[in-house]
């Protein structure tokens, strides 16, 4: 990710012009790994610990004539947590049925010449946990923004493969009081364009 956004800068020093990877509309069915980067919560008689999981979903992707685009996506993880302690009614581990969502601005940084594309995106996102973590039989959702970088890879004119990876930020509350999180996102998916 780190010599992608290298890439990405060095594209934009030497004043390269952007290009789009492909216009019009796009899905992409995808799949990969979610992973919290603040993994473990402390409260007094409380100790919550969160996996990394499997996630997968889609997106739905325009791009116009210009190095600016627009998304919609959406991804789905059991996200399994264990909890423990003296201070809670469930001990053991279960999943809080995690659903990632955001609406993004894309910004093209690849040269016109270029086949592959690569792109910086953005925007807000909101992170709905089905199955809340203090209770089980809460749901909650927290706003916030997203961010990524992305590459796409073309098979043909309208099929290719993409990867990226995105940070959600938010203020969560894992029985602990509200916290910053980031839970990063890295998918691989088949961009399927019209």
């Amino acid at each position: 990710m780190f010599r992608g956004i290298a890439l990405a800068a060095l594209l934009g020093a030497v004043g390269v012009a952007p290009a789009v990877a492909q216009s019009g509309f796009s899905v992409t069915p995808w799949a990969g790994a979610y992973v919290p980067t603040r993994n473990s919560f402390s409260a007094v008689g409380t100790d919550i610990k969160r996996d990394n999981s499997f996630i997968g979903g889609a997106r739905l992707t325009f791009w116009g004539n210009s190095p600016v685009g627009f998304e919609l996506t959406g991804g789905f993880a059991p996200a399994r947590v264990h909890i423990s302690g003296t201070n809670t009614t469930i001990n053991g581990d279960r999943n809080t049925q995690v659903f990632v969502g955001g609406a993004k601005l894309m910004l093209g940084l690849s040269p016109a010449t270029s086949r592959v594309g690569i792109f910086l995106s953005g925007g807000p996102s909101l992170i709905r946990r089905g199955a809340d973590v203090a209770r089980e039989s809460d749901s909650h959702t927290d706003w916030g923004g997203v961010a990524g970088l992305g590459v796409r890879i073309p098979f043909s004119a309208s099929v290719g493969l993409r990867l990226e990876g995105e940070d959600f930020f938010y203020g969560g509350n894992f029985n602990t009081g509200r916290k910053f999180q980031n839970d990063l996102v890295l998918s691989a998916g088949l961009a399927l364009g019209w």
